[in-house]
């Protein structure tokens, strides 16, 4: 089981890669930071990143493998690539603080517009640190996102 963590160095994209190394402990957690560009400062702040989050997660979770990669394009382009190269089977995205309303439980793809190409189980952690699955793929029932979410807790 590989989990896929787009990370940008928000809090939303910490309580993700936080959330997926708590919840999923026996498998692979690939962190992916998508670069704007590959001028060597772009390269710097995300090979930055990328260890500092493998870090904060190995504490979360020491069972937890903790991959990375660095890419750079598109952030829903790249997100959509590796999460197919890599055979991920689930991606837990970081909602945007906009959902920290109270009684605010549900996140559409289109709302975060990058992760709208992904054909992967999305799980969006929202502010308040729970979980709601997203649809916009077709899955078995026992692959929906809401079933993998629910296991891995």
């Amino acid at each position: 089981m590989t989990t896929l963590v787009p990370i940008d160095g928000t809090q939303a994209s910490l309580d993700a890669a936080r959330f997926a190394a708590s919840s999923r402990p026996d498998s692979d957690l690939l962190l992916l930071y998508v670069a704007p560009s590959a001028r060597p400062v772009d390269l710097a702040r995300g090979k930055f990143l990328l260890e500092s989050m493998a870090r904060k997660c190995q504490g979360v979770s020491e069972d937890v493998n903790i991959l990375t990669r660095l890419e750079v394009g598109e952030k829903g382009t790249k997100l959509s690539e590796v999460a197919e190269e890599a055979d991920c089977d689930l991606i837990v995205v970081g909602a945007p603080a906009s959902h920290a309303s109270p009684g605010r439980r549900r996140v559409e793809e289109d709302e975060v517009e990058w992760t709208g190409a992904v054909r992967r189980p999305l799980v969006f952690v929202l502010p308040t640190g729970e979980s709601v699955a997203a649809g916009g793929a077709h899955y078995d029932d026992d692959e929906r996102p809401e079933a993998l979410a629910g296991r891995a807790a």
